[in-house]
């Protein structure tokens, strides 16, 4: 009975390691005859495409190229893979690799060396596929040589068991090429080409590792596992129309999701959903139509959210407000900061907080919440329906009965001094909660993934880090991070930044397990 279980276990291992030997083989996969567009439109077409589907992970950690980084999204018991440095180092990067190589390694998920690759196999068209070379060989910054090869990636016995199964290490089938591109236009057809082809939203957003799990039932109603900077397990929402995905999500729900990150309720898409900063207003249009069309599936993804009803309350999106201390590089005066600094904390709500604005602020606005007052003493309020009322509208002081002449000193000295409301003072951003909040921790806290990276920041002005804050792709397009500019106001975000120069998130609990 022994020598019986001990013959399965090796038969077992046998099979286990021949079939590990058949997923790290050579596959067959054709080399599309693309070449690289360098023309200006296809550059500007090619940068949001990468920027967008291959940026987020081939430049990591604090690279400023996309020279390859590990793979933590994927679940570590499949092994440990990392993305190919894509420089244009000769030998570490692409530099010597063909067009037609790059070509079928996007298409097919073919490497260099003909092996099939643990990452997404795009069918975009192939004006798209040779913007996407196009951009790669451009020159951009992002490609800068980097002589450092980026590490093998290697499957775990069982995941490669499981890979080789599931595959059949076998590529996916599609023409090398005459793949056309859709007219772009705000239709489902361009709207699916988007989905599927370009930006992988059916590959991501459905469960299982098959490379034709797209064309199943399932598609888009998620459970695909992943891994967050924070080492949590984490699926895939479900993005079709049903209660328990997007329904009731507006087109601009919807948009500025995508787009910058932020979901309805104010809180941060999780990672590692990318930002689509390039999406137009035509794009989004389709593609939230086409998902819109898809079959409904009832697919309630433990912790994706949020999860609205016709009922559900919105933040109240902060405008930007600029006056002359708020304008990116202008300064503030000391008086201002003083004013600033000693302003009373006020709390957060369960939602990223939207700072009460002062009443200049909302002068500035059209609407006041606390009324100026006159030199007569008199309140007066601006803004719609509000009485006007001016000093000539007032009735004339009474003249002093002992003088009825021009007012002398006693005269003077004898009228009340003109009773003021007390400015209320600004509240004062509670930085650590909203850094919490606002999703920052689950990046920049103590063991988190970017935390080193903000021990640059104490070097840079407090203006650029404001912008930096508000707007992170202007300087980066394909940055992770979500776009804050609708949420925070300026004098907001520079609260936080302070916070973050003066070290604030090393105090935060530390976020490695």
């Amino acid at each position: 009975m022994r020598r019986t279980i001990l013959d399965a276990m090796r038969n077992t291992l046998f099979v286990g390691a021949a079939l590990l030997a058949g997923c790290a083989g050579t596959v067959h996969a054709p080399y599309p005859p693309i070449r690289a567009d360098l023309s200006p439109a296809a550059l500007e077409r090619g940068a949001a495409i990468f920027h967008a589907s291959c940026e987020s992970c081939h430049r990591g950690g604090d690279a400023e190229t996309a020279s390859g980084a590990p793979l933590r999204e994927l679940p570590s018991y499949m092994g440990r893979f990392y993305a190919a440095n894509l420089t244009s180092h000769a030998e570490a990067g692409i530099g010597a690799m063909t067009d037609e190589a790059l070509a079928r390694a996007i298409r097919y998920a073919v490497s260099r060396d003909g092996r099939l690759m643990v990452m997404p196999s795009y069918g975009m068209g192939d004006a798209d596929l040779a913007a996407v070379l196009g951009f790669m060989r451009s020159g951009h910054p992002l490609f800068t040589p980097d002589s450092v090869p980026a590490p093998p990636s290697k499957f775990s016995f069982f995941g490669g068991i499981g890979f080789r199964f599931i595959t059949g290490n076998e590529p996916v089938e599609r023409p090398a090429s005459g793949i056309p591109v859709p007219p772009k236009a705000a239709t489902r057809e361009y709207g699916h080409y988007m989905a599927h082809d370009v930006y992988d939203c059916a590959s991501c957003h459905t469960d299982g590792f098959s490379p034709r799990k797209t064309e199943g039932d399932d598609v888009f109603a998620g459970g695909m596992a992943f891994v967050d900077p924070e080492g949590r397990n984490v699926h895939s929402s479900n993005i079709t129309f049903h209660e328990t995905g997007l329904a009731h999500w507006t087109l601009e729900d919807f948009t500025r999701a995508v787009r910058d990150g932020l979901a309805p309720d104010g809180s941060v898409l999780r990672s590692p959903m990318p930002r689509f900063r390039g999406m137009d207003e035509v794009e989004a249009r389709a593609l939230y139509d086409y998902l819109r069309s898809v079959p409904l599936k009832k697919n309630a993804v433990k912790g994706a959210r949020p999860r609205l009803t016709s009922a559900s309350v919105r933040p109240d999106w902060v405008a930007e407000e600029q006056s002359e201390g708020d304008v990116p590089g202008a300064k503030t005066s000391e008086k201002g900061a003083e004013e600033e600094a000693s302003a009373p904390p006020a709390p957060l709500a369960q939602t990223p907080a939207i700072p009460q604005a002062t009443p200049e602020e909302d002068a500035h606005a059209g609407v006041t919440s606390s009324a100026p007052t006159t030199d007569s003493g008199a309140a007066t309020r601006t803004g719609p329906g509000a009485p006007h009322k001016s000093a000539a509208s007032e009735p004339p002081a009474k003249p002093d009965a002992a003088n009825t002449g021009a007012p002398g000193p006693s005269t003077l000295a004898s009228k009340p001094a003109p009773t003021r409301k007390p400015r209320p003072a600004a509240p004062k951003v509670d930085a650590p909660a909203l850094f919490v909040k606002l999703g920052c921790a689950s990046c920049h806290a103590p063991g988190a993934r970017y935390h080193d990276r903000l021990a640059k920041v104490a070097s840079r002005s407090e203006a650029e880090l404001v912008r930096w804050v508000r707007n992170p792709e202007q300087f980066l397009p394909g940055t992770p991070m979500p776009t804050y500019a609708e949420l925070i106001d300026e004098k907001t975000a520079r609260a936080l930044v302070r916070w973050v120069k003066a070290g604030g998130p090393a105090t935060l609990t530390s976020t490695t397990r």
